[in-house]
């Protein structure tokens, strides 16, 4: 299985996803930029990970979430809320001084936000009945290489052979995004509850 980025998400069943993504901090800053609670923030094995929040990971007002680091990225994943595409403040606050990246899929939707320096840039959202459309305007001609690379058009709305979900997944990586899979069900990581908005 390759951990090179985030591939080993393709055909995975994932039924919730929501990541972020920041560049040049740390895990634990990157928890505390979305407002963990520091009471529950500490480094958990598996065992002890699923034995405090086990029965809480599907409860989507509990904002358990682990978190960890790939190469220059810390990442924060959601396990049971999204609070990283219920608006956009989120991403604003944690990329201050540097990059974000929003991930999220859910057995429908799916989303991708790229934003600079507590600016959002670039913004994509795929619902079973919508066409491939940037949200934010002519801003996203950052990733205007990497969605021709993989056959996708804005101008038709065409994904290309990738489908959203595969296609969010390359434009992450394009700007140096990947996750070990091993950090979500094998390794000792940071986990901890958010605080509710």
């Amino acid at each position: 299985m390759s951990v090179t980025g985030l591939g080993w998400m393709f055909g995975i069943d994932l039924p919730l996803v929501s990541l972020t993504f920041v560049k040049g901090i740390t895990a634990l800053e990157l928890l505390q930029r979305m407002g963990a609670d520091a009471a529950t923030v500490a480094v958990r094995d598996q065992d002890d990970f699923h034995d405090e929040f086990g029965s809480l990971l599907f409860d989507l007002d509990a904002y358990v979430v682990s978190a960890g680091r790939w190469g220059d990225w810390a990442w924060v994943w959601e396990h049971s809320s999204w609070r990283c595409v219920e608006g956009t403040q989120l991403l604003s606050d944690v990329s201050a001084g540097t990059a974000g990246v929003v991930l999220h899929f859910s057995e429908g939707p799916a989303e991708f936000r790229y934003a600079e320096d507590g600016q959002l840039l670039s913004a994509f959202s795929w619902e079973a009945s919508t066409e491939l459309e940037d949200f934010v305007g002519g801003t996203s001609s950052c990733f205007d290489a990497e969605l021709r690379k993989h056959g996708a058009d804005l101008g038709t709305g065409d994904y290309g052979p990738l489908g959203p979900r595969k296609l969010y997944l390359r434009l992450a990586e394009s700007v140096g995004v990947g996750l070990d899979p091993k950090d979500l069900n094998i390794e000792t990581v940071l986990s901890a509850q958010l605080t509710p908005p």
